[in-house]
């Protein structure tokens, strides 16, 4: 029969498992998104997926300094999608400006 522990490794393999087919996932809509956004969003998503991942294989391992590496992963993945954001507003508000007419004065 399984103690506790040996079912407490089955599930975190379980989960590391489900991570990453839904890691898989999201890099398809990242690759084929219908919008920009879509996939802003799935390379957020991803993110997020790959620190839970490295937290449960710190708890796998009984390895403490992973969830170190896995703070620092997401403090670089918050700034990534905060200066990338910046960039598609940019982006967005020079395209609108170039369409708009522009207005003649007559003085």
């Amino acid at each position: 029969m399984f103690d506790s522990a040996q079912a407490f490794r089955y599930l975190l393999l379980g989960g590391m498992i489900f991570m990453s087919v839904t890691i898989l996932f999201c890099l398809a809509v990242a690759i084929r998104g219908p919008k920009l956004t879509d996939r802003l969003v799935a390379v957020n998503m991803i993110g997020v997926k790959t620190i839970l991942l490295i937290v449960i294989v710190a708890v796998y391992n009984h390895e403490g300094y992973l969830v170190d590496v896995a703070l620092v992963y997401s403090l670089l993945s918050f700034l990534a999608v905060v200066v990338f954001t910046r960039f598609l507003l940019q982006f967005k508000m020079n395209k609108l400006k170039l369409r708009r007419p522009i207005k003649n004065k007559a003085v």
